[in-house]
């Protein structure tokens, strides 16, 4: 009785070390469930920068479609403000369609 008390110990001792050694069938599982993960993060930073880029392209088209030709008599135009345009990026033919001025004026006017 005594052996199979001992032989039952050694076995089980035995049995516990193998244990550290052995695989965990969990671990690719996990791997591709961190790399799903990232790859779902780098897609949702993108979908963002994207939505971002458009939302300022549909400002600036808003900003084009409300200022279109109108019937009304344009403001004075001054240096300073067709140089404030053109430094936050506008074109010359954007500062034209904004202000109502032709563009051989806005020209003239970056000009000085």
């Amino acid at each position: 009785m005594e052996w199979l008390i001992i032989s039952l110990f050694i076995l089980s001792a035995i049995l516990f070390f193998l244990s550290f050694f052995q695989k965990r069938p969990n671990q690719a599982l996990e791997k591709q469930l961190d790399n799903l993960s990232i790859q779902l993060m780098q897609e949702i930073y993108y979908l963002k920068k994207k939505v971002k880029v458009l939302e300022e392209e549909y400002m600036i088209g808003e900003n084009r479609t409300n200022t279109e030709p109108s019937h009304h008599i344009p403001q004075p135009l001054s240096r300073d403000d067709v140089l404030s345009m053109h430094e936050e990026g506008h074109s010359v033919e954007d500062i034209s369609l904004i202000t109502d001025y032709p563009v051989d004026e806005i020209e003239e006017l970056l000009a000085q």
